[in-house]
Parts: structure tokens; C-alpha cells; sequence
């Protein structure tokens, strides 16, 4: 079968379960061939053995997250290890990297820590742009803290991103500056596609009835341990609940941003400094 005949068999089988069944017809033969979309067009009636081919659209056809089938995904400037088990890294992560960036920069901040490691993007990347800082990054999961690691070590950063399995920052006693978290923030009862919900770790979507749970208690231990700074992701309609519990809870400061849809995604407080007074 030709490269053409090939990408308009896979376009046929993916129309029902792939926004753009094209594009990702041609991502996943350009992977296997291991060449651009470009040499798609210009060898199109170039012969390929489609078998290979074919058991990567089932898959996808499946609903398999396009990253899962080929193992890694594309974040910032860096390339991670993905695999199940482990949340596929968004680009509205990104606007938080940049957020957390600025304060890093601004406060001169040499020590924080992550909640919810996942593939270690957060934590490569913030280490990467300052040479100066050090993480201590945290998961309840062992294949986050696995996979964490080997892109930890791809990227030499093993000096100064430590990994710790624990809840929240339970097993993190040591001075922080800052604390930085994707947390899962989506409602149990919230209805996901069928490739996120069927493949991607339900630890690291849901998290709890009302989704979150999980964020108000972050808050709470970041207060209680007298740390300056906390920067999350959170979910669209979370804003308002969110506002008013800080409002009762007392800090400095709470600014919401949002993503590039317009929607509301995630929020830096400012804690006031010393024995958690006002």
C-alpha cells in the first residue's frame, strides 16, 4: 500500500472518533516511518508495510490518547516520557509555568515545591529556565514518581529536582518558598470524553464531589506551613467558590488568570508572613 493509499484508509477509519482523523492519520505514520508530515506529501506513492500502522489506528480509533501511543508528548520546549498512569501534560499548564516564572524571578526564589508531579513538565521546565533553583516534587502515585524520574534524568536535573512520594506536602518539612500544583480539580460526577476518562489516571482528574476539595486543602497547608506563595490550576467554574473561601481564610492577596479560551483556569495567592496573621 502507498503512503497516500495508506493515510486515506486511516482517515476513513478515524472520522468518528478523531476531531482531525487527517492530521492524526499523518502523525501517527510520519512516527512509525520516523519522518515529518512533510515527507508524507512528497513520497506519497512511496510503498510502507501498513501493519504496524494498523495496530496504532485501532488504537487511536479506541480513543487513545495520541501521546500514550507513541510514548512521550510535547510541552513548552522539552519532549517527556509519558505512559498510562500518568496525565498528558495541557498547554494552559504553560500560562501557569510563565505566572510562577515571573514570581521566581521578582522574589529571587531558590526553593520550591510541586504537588503532583505527573510527567515532571512543571518542575523540568521552571528548573531549566533558573539554574539557581531546587524542587522538592511530590505524588501519591508510583508511576508519576517512575516516570518523573527518567525525565528528570534526560534532562540532568537530578541534583535538583528531588522526588518524594507523599500526599499533598506531608513529607515536605523543609523551607519553601513556593508551592506549585496541577492538582486534579474536576467533579466526580462530571462527565469526561472517552479518551481522557477511559485512559488517563482518574488520581490525577478527579478531585472529589464538588472537584475542589483537593485545592481548599492545598490552600489550607500552604497557610498552615507559612509559605509565601501558591500557584494552581483549577477548573473553569471554580472561581467564585475558591474567591470566597480565601476571603474567610485570610491572605494577602489572590489573583485569578485565565486560559487562552477565555476561561478561568487557575489563581496566585500571596500569603501574609509570619505565625499566619493577617
Amino acid at each position: 500500500m502507498t503512503i497516500k493509499e495508506a493515510l486515506s484508509w486511516a482517515r476513513q477509519e478515524l472520522k468518528d472518533s478523531c476531531e482531525r482523523p487527517q492530521y492524526d492519520a499523518e502523525l501517527l505514520l510520519a512516527y512509525i516511518l520516523q519522518q515529518d508530515r512533510t515527507y508524507l506529501i512528497t513520497h506519497d506513492n512511496d510503498t510502507i508495510d501498513i501493519k504496524k500502522y494498523k495496530e496504532l489506528i485501532a488504537r487511536r480509533k479506541n480513543n487513545e490518547p495520541y501521546e500514550y501511543i507513541i510514548g512521550k508528548a510535547s510541552f513548552y520546549d522539552i519532549h517527556l516520557h509519558v505512559e498510562e498512569g500518568v496525565l498528558i501534560p495541557r498547554p494552559e499548564t504553560e500560562i501557569l509555568i510563565d505566572l510562577v516564572a515571573d514570581i521566581i524571578k521578582k522574589e529571587n526564589i531558590t526553593r520550591i515545591a510541586e504537588i503532583g508531579v505527573g510527567s515532571g513538565a512543571i518542575s523540568i521546565v521552571l528548573a531549566r529556565k533558573f539554574p539557581k533553583l531546587k524542587s522538592i516534587a511530590t505524588d501519591i502515585c508510583d508511576t508519576p514518581i517512575k516516570v518523573a524520574q527518567l525525565n528528570i534524568n534526560k534532562y540532568e536535573l537530578s541534583e535538583r529536582i528531588e522526588l518524594r512520594k507523599s500526599n499533598l506536602i506531608d513529607e515536605v518539612s523543609e523551607p519553601i518558598e513556593l508551592v506549585v500544583s496541577n492538582p486534579p480539580y474536576i467533579a466526580e460526577d462530571f462527565l469526561l470524553a472517552s479518551n481522557v476518562v477511559d485512559y488517563e489516571p482518574k488520581e490525577a482528574l478527579f478531585g472529589g464531589r464538588v472537584g475542589d476539595e483537593l485545592l481548599k486543602q492545598i490552600i489550607l497547608d500552604v497557610k498552615a506551613r507559612d509559605i509565601k506563595w501558591l500557584a494552581c490550576e483549577m477548573g473553569y467554574d471554580q472561581k467564585e467558590p475558591l474567591q470566597a473561601f480565601v476571603n474567610e481564610l485570610g491572605v494577602k492577596s489572590i489573583q485569578f488568570y485565565k486560559d487562552l479560551a477565555g476561561h478561568d483556569r487557575g489563581f496566585v495567592i500571596e500569603f501574609n508572613q509570619g505565625n499566619n496573621n493577617e
